[in-house]
């Protein structure tokens, strides 16, 4: 018995499972936004990561992560007696706090950066705090609460810092995603009804959708007991998750009411005609998808050559989000199929609306059909100028540069947002996540007296540079930590090359004899790990390509298909980064989409859009070649397989792509910048892949190579369909 007989045949049982899982995971689920922290940049065995640890290990007084808190006011001076007796309460009430380290109070600093503003409207508190990644959220909310009631006597109380940004920021990118998928979501069902010509089955894939969202979240959630995970990666994994899920879901129904339509099945009591199209449509879609999702999930596994934990977990919950809407895809999705059986057609659109394929009756070409036979009259015209235009969007990547944008634009009506504004219009803005670089002796040990001096030599040196706002050191255990607070925003190019340019003196200085110097900090752990993604990003592109020849090499047993696949999805990444560039980093879109342009491209988005990218091209590749292979297989007339693979998928395929377009441009009405990015290079590429790719390039370049496409195949070599092998003998 095949798998879509056996869950239609158990169909009740496998819904009332699914149906409890679902349960638990939404009980689960509220808890999830509680648990994740800041996005992780740390790689390992690098400058940033050694820094942190000999902080840590040699001055504990500084804290694992400092934290600035403002005050600020309208009507009051800082040397007033009002306003002093609001700092001195509140810096007395983090002093109590079993989770600060260390204060230094504005009115008490000594040597340190100025606490109290030029116009005496401000002053800054630095707050040293302890605890891991995970423990430095908890840390925050609680600090956050109890500033909640601080602001008083027209003074105003805000805190900052990377925890508090990401404490906001999970409001902020909660939000988001609800706006979103308010606006992604419900075009998707528009888009489902016209597509599948009927509310019922234009609702089955949104439910079978939500419900395998809905477990992944409760899996996520459970992991979260032994693994930290950001809202970054939950966010980005509900996007592609969502856009995916449809999908998926889209191709089995498609297939079923096809194979209901084939088998003249009118009637929920025809038990054995319903059975076999669940059998079928699980055989042929079902198959497709589950071999997409592999390559989705392969691909993603690429990633984790990547030393980046925050690359690594986005790979992880992506990939846990794919299995689980496909688990459902392949369980819930046809026992609700069986239940409904012809069912489904009900409340369908007029007969001209609905598709052909589900129509019993439905006879001559549709304009699919005649739409591949126009462009394989013309194929060089059609392949050149898709080609050509793919080609010219990737110019741009030649000027693409790195850096990870923290969100602070989008934190302006949050409590950190508060506090930045203030730190940037009357302190430096980096005080936010100060430069902090530990000078040793060899391998980290302790410094001789001369280089003790060179050390304070270098701190002298770099008090010249404009973009340091000032500088601080301490030493212990015969070493020292020099505090640099960048006078622009710490994830700037300006502050990317300042954290280059002091990495470049102290290799000079170390060559000549000087202390050893470990940069760390938030920009300097951006520089790590964008240098750590751009290593090995051509490493990712090639296990990714080698992977995906060898696997369409195999499917299709030709080696033609898979090189021409390989090359297309090539040129659709590249022109949906290229166009990434060109719109984030240039700025061209910075006024459409109500951006400010930071002059470079997250760094971990364009490997993370690679690896998905092509995993939803071999979506569309598996199942519009494989229906072609189909027909070649039965008849060995390439035209007319192709024309035949063109006229069954080309609906599901362009309301698959309008579905993902859909739920992923949503995004880019997000307020956090990184979302945009990910939503407009994800959307272009399905346009690109759908439009280009699948409707013009594939028809194009099948027939130009004729029957060479199945070489060293064949007909012969083909052999039988998927049906041939799928449905039960006699059952045709």
């Amino acid at each position: 018995m095949r798998w879509g007989e056996f869950v239609a045949r158990h169909r009740y049982g496998v819904i009332a499972i699914g149906v409890l899982l679902a349960i638990g995971a939404a009980v689960l689920y509220p808890t999830l936004q509680s648990k994740l922290v800041g996005v992780d940049f740390s790689v390992s065995q690098t400058d940033s990561s050694r820094s942190d640890d000999l902080v840590a290990r040699h001055f504990t007084d500084f804290g694992s992560e400092q934290l600035a808190v403002t005050f600020s006011s309208d009507t009051a001076r800082t040397d007033q007696p009002g306003f002093r007796a609001r700092v001195t309460d509140v810096v007395a009430e983090l002093r109590a706090s079993p989770d600060v380290v260390t204060v230094i109070d504005p009115y008490e600093a000594q040597g340190f950066s100025p606490q109290i503003s030029a116009d005496k409207t401000a002053a800054l508190a630095l707050v040293g705090v302890r605890g891991n990644a995970s423990e430095r959220i908890g840390v925050a909310e609680r600090l956050q609460d109890m500033l909640s009631d601080a602001s008083r006597a027209g003074v105003t109380v805000s805190m900052t810092g990377y925890s508090p940004m990401t404490v906001d920021l999970t409001t902020v990118e909660s939000r988001d995603a609800t706006r979103a998928e308010s606006v992604g979501i419900p075009i998707a069902l528009l888009v489902l009804v016209l597509a599948l010509g009927g509310l019922i089955a234009g609702v089955i894939p949104l439910i079978s959708t939500g419900i395998g969202l809905l477990i992944a979240f409760g899996v996520i959630t459970l992991l979260t007991h032994v693994m930290t995970f950001d809202i970054l990666v939950t966010t980005v994994a509900s996007m592609i998750g969502l856009g995916l899920g449809i999908d998926y879901s889209l191709f089995i129904v498609s297939r079923f009411r096809e194979e209901l339509a084939r088998g003249s099945v009118r009637s929920r009591a025809d038990r054995s005609g319903i059975e076999r199209a669940t059998g079928v449509a699980m055989g042929t879609a079902g198959h497709t998808i589950a071999i997409s999702g592999l390559v989705v999930m392969i691909a993603l596994g690429a990633l984790t050559i990547v030393d980046v934990p925050a690359v690594r977990t986005i790979s992880l919950v992506v990939a846990l989000t794919v299995i689980c809407v496909l688990l459902v895809a392949w369980t819930m999705l046809p026992a609700a199929l069986a239940v409904l059986g012809p069912d489904i057609d009900r409340w369908g659109l007029p007969a001209r609306f609905r598709p052909r394929d589900t129509q019993i009756d439905a006879s001559g070409p549709s304009r699919w059909h005649r739409w591949a036979h126009h462009v394989m009259r013309r194929p060089w015209v059609y392949a050149i100028a898709g080609t050509l235009l793919l080609a010219i969007c990737i110019i741009p990547i030649g000027s693409i540069r790195y850096g990870v944008d923290i969100g602070t634009a989008a934190l302006r009506d949050q409590p950190s947002g508060t506090a930045n504004t203030v730190l940037t219009e009357k302190f430096a803005a980096g005080t936010i996540s100060p430069i902090t670089t530990v000078l040793t002796g060899p391998s980290g040990g302790e410094m001789s007296d001369a280089q003790a001096e060179r050390a304070v030599e270098f701190e002298y040196g770099l008090r010249a540079d404009k973009r340091v706002a000032f500088t601080s050191s301490q030493t212990n255990d015969g070493r020292s930590m020099l505090v640099v607070i960048p006078a622009v925003p710490i994830d700037s190019t300006d502050a990317i090359d300042l954290v280059e340019s002091i990495r470049d003196k102290a290799s000079v200085m170390t060559a000549d004899g000087g202390p050893r110097a470990y940069v760390g900090g938030t920009t300097a752990l951006v520089v790590d790990a964008s240098d750590e993604i751009s290593s090995k990003l051509p490493w990712v592109v090639g296990l990714i390509l080698g992977f995906s020849f060898l696997y369409l090499a195999v499917v299709f047993r030709s080696v033609v298909i898979p090189i021409k696949a390989v090359i297309m999805n090539l040129l659709v990444t590249g022109a949906s980064l290229g166009l990434t560039v060109a719109v984030f980093q240039w700025g061209w879109g910075a006024g459409p989409l109500g951006f400010t342009s930071a002059g470079y491209i997250q760094s971990y988005l364009p490997v993370t859009v690679f690896a998905v990218v092509f995993g939803l091209s071999m979506d569309y590749e598996v199942f519009l070649i494989g229906r072609m292979r189909e027909v070649f297989a039965k008849t060995g007339d390439n035209v007319s397989a192709v024309a035949d693979g063109i006229e069954h998928t080309a609906r599901p395929i362009t309301a698959a792509a309008a579905i993902m377009v859909a739920v992923f441009a949503s995004f880019m009405s997000a307020d956090v910048l990184e979302l945009k990015q990910f939503g407009f290079a994800l959307a272009v590429a399905v346009i690109f892949d759908a439009v280009l790719v699948r409707m013009m390039l594939v028809p194009a370049m099948m027939k130009l190579f004729g029957t060479r496409n199945w070489w060293p195949g064949g007909r012969n070599r083909v052999g039988e369909s998927v049906e041939d092998r799928l449905e039960p003998a006699g059952s045709r």
